[in-house]
């Protein structure tokens, strides 16, 4: 298992949940996103709708099987400026 934490605030302009949906369903491994008080399956769209906060600056991510290493730079660089 694998973690990253990502600055959101990083982008001029928000990423939309489709594209974060979309990029991490490209992979066979789980991934979520650690709220604090629960974690959310981000290849869930109603998950991420529902329990998705993004009140803090920095997501924390969880990468867990077989490409959990490309998945997080993968997702790392949908949050590059």
């Amino acid at each position: 298992m694998r973690t990253k934490q990502v600055d959101i605030y990083q982008r001029y302009t928000p990423i939309p949940i489709a594209v974060l949906i979309t990029a991490a369903n490209c992979f066979d491994c789980d991934i979520y996103i650690d709220n604090g008080k629960s974690k959310v399956n981000v290849k869930n769209y109603d998950e991420m709708k529902k329990g998705l906060v993004t009140r803090n600056r920095n997501l924390l991510f969880y990468f867990d099987g077989k490409d959990e290493k490309a998945a997080e730079g993968r997702i790392e660089m949908l949050f590059q400026p």
